[in-house]
């Protein structure tokens, strides 16, 4: 029976983030302090399972431990929790999807 992250991962391609997103992210990182690393794959040559997704690694090493992504053509963000107990949710805003991993932003502020 094929993974259901990977299902997810094929059935809902990625858009690329735009400016006011990424800096969105950049500043959640910043404000995070306990998390190892959170960039945006962006380079053709990275592993297409990342490729146009966030991909924060919370452990000492940099093995991803979450992707979020916008799917093109829906008005949604999915966040996909790999490792033991993988699973994907859906926020309606690129802010309540890092929350759900780390809560750095305060409730009612501005949504992206």
């Amino acid at each position: 029976m094929p993974d259901r992250t990977d299902h997810v991962l094929r059935t809902f391609p990625p858009r690329p983030l735009n400016p006011d997103e990424r800096e969105l992210v950049s500043d959640w990182l910043a404000a995070t302090g306990d998390v190892g690393s959170a960039y945006v794959s962006e380079r053709r040559s990275d592993d297409p399972a990342t490729y146009h997704r966030v991909v924060v690694a919370l452990g000492p090493g940099t093995a991803p431990s979450y992707l979020v992504h916008a799917p093109s053509g829906v008005t949604c963000w999915l966040v996909t929790k790999l490792g033991e107990e993988p699973g994907v949710r859906r926020y309606d805003s690129l802010r309540a999807a890092l929350n759900s991993i780390r809560r750095v932003f305060p409730d009612g502020a501005p949504e992206q």
